[in-house]
């Protein structure tokens, strides 16, 4: 097959040379496209009801239709070519003369402003109608929280439970056994150290600096001696085992109030601390009046109560400790003042609970004054304070014991 191609019109060789060869080559890219329009090679027909189209630009027209008005850019760039003035007439197509024929720059889009206003509408729809009051803070937030902050543990309660079956197996088994007591308040320390590394990993993390739980020992391990003790020598009959029930429940209670002292800035912090300070008193005074109820020697009555206080008063200055060694010294010194005072009241004629009493206020006299020093509150007023209620009770005690309610 061979590829016959028609010959070069001389007249269309010389159309191009002319000086109106780019009017010449427009005439022919558009009968270029016209050749290769609907209908030939690389064309796909039109429908049959698809909308007449104007005829190619710069082709002759038939006879007696006007010519249509060009949207050919490639024309107005032709005629701005030929004719300067075209381009201001260009620059002004998208700004009609009439303000009916649409909107200008300065009036808003009816159109935009309908759709702008359905969509706020669907906004405010999903809105909540109320809005929750605003969290109150300070003091105002603490009122209704009291008890927020209160740590009540499985571990804890199953301590409890168990301190509790051994305090009634202590009051009910006769003759008593003693050992148990000594076993119960090792199993309260231990027990004690594991459920605060339990509740609080963080702070007793092992290995930490102020990760020791020794501060909080002392008092689980004397409530758990003396606290039986105490019903054992003064409730007699079936009334030992609810008292012994009653004390378990206390004692559950303290162990939470220990556990949930651990934060200074938690809300129930300041119940917690007067539930455990309470738990320290009561368990002083229980010790104290047993070195004269069980008929000590001296010196083991002396040695045992300075023992008792300083271990109590660990519990009583982990408040405000800031260095272990500093509670550690202010806890002796409580030791050795109230072991003084047990020496001195052995030339007093007053013995028992009485003298157990005036050993509590000692106790009492000097943990707060040294705990008011250790958290930077001490002063005149809480000194005098501190000195009138302990002279009070001491008088209240001069005045029973000379009445015989000793």
């Amino acid at each position: 097959m061979t590829d016959e191609r028609p010959a070069a019109d001389p007249e269309s060789s010389e159309a191009l040379e002319s000086p109106e060869a780019p009017e010449a080559q427009l005439e022919l890219s558009a009968i270029a496209r016209d050749a290769h329009g609907p209908g030939t090679n690389g064309g796909s027909a039109p429908p049959d009801d698809a909308p007449p189209q104007d005829p190619p630009p710069n082709l002759p027209l038939p006879e007696g239709e006007p010519p249509p008005e060009s949207s050919n850019l490639l024309d107005i760039d032709v005629e701005a070519a030929e004719d300067p003035t075209a381009l201001d007439e260009l620059d002004d197509v998208d700004e009609p003369d009439d303000p009916d024929e649409g909107p200008s720059a300065d009036e808003p889009d009816p159109a935009f402003e309908s759709d702008a206003a359905a969509v706020a509408a669907t906004a405010a729809s999903l809105l909540p109608t109320s809005w929750p009051d605003p969290i109150p803070v300070g003091a105002a937030a603490r009122e209704p929280t009291r008890f927020e902050g209160i740590r009540i543990t499985p571990p804890t309660l199953i301590l409890g439970s168990l301190v509790t079956l051994a305090f009634v197996l202590f009051v009910t088994i006769e003759p008593t056994p003693r050992w148990l007591l000594l076993f119960l308040a090792v199993i309260a320390a231990i027990g004690t150290d594991g459920i605060l590394r339990q509740a609080w990993p963080r702070p007793f993390a092992r290995g930490a600096d102020h990760g020791d739980t020794t501060p909080y020992l002392f008092l689980p391990a004397l409530a758990a001696i003396a606290w039986p003790m105490l019903i054992e020598h003064n409730i007699r009959g079936y009334l030992v085992i609810p008292a012994a029930l009653l004390a378990g429940g206390g004692y559950t209670a303290m162990l939470v109030a220990q556990l949930s002292s651990v934060r200074v800035r938690a809300i129930a912090y300041p119940l917690t601390r007067h539930a455990s300070t309470a738990a320290v008193y009561l368990s002083a005074f229980a010790l104290f009046s047993l070195s004269y109820v069980l008929d000590s020697h001296l010196g083991a009555s002396v040695a045992a109560v300075g023992l008792v206080a300083a271990m109590l008063g660990v519990e009583v200055f982990r408040e405000g400790e800031v260095d272990p060694l500093e509670t550690l010294v202010f806890a002796g010194v409580t030791g050795v003042i109230l072991g003084e005072a047990r020496w001195a009241m052995y030339y007093v004629p007053v013995g028992g609970y009485l003298a157990g009493l005036a050993l509590l206020l000692g106790f009492f006299l000097v943990t707060g004054l040294l705990h008011s020093h250790l958290t930077r509150h001490l002063n005149n007023v809480i000194a005098l304070e501190y000195a009138g209620i302990a002279s009070a009770g001491v008088v209240l005690v001069a005045i029973a014991g000379q009445a015989g309610l000793g």
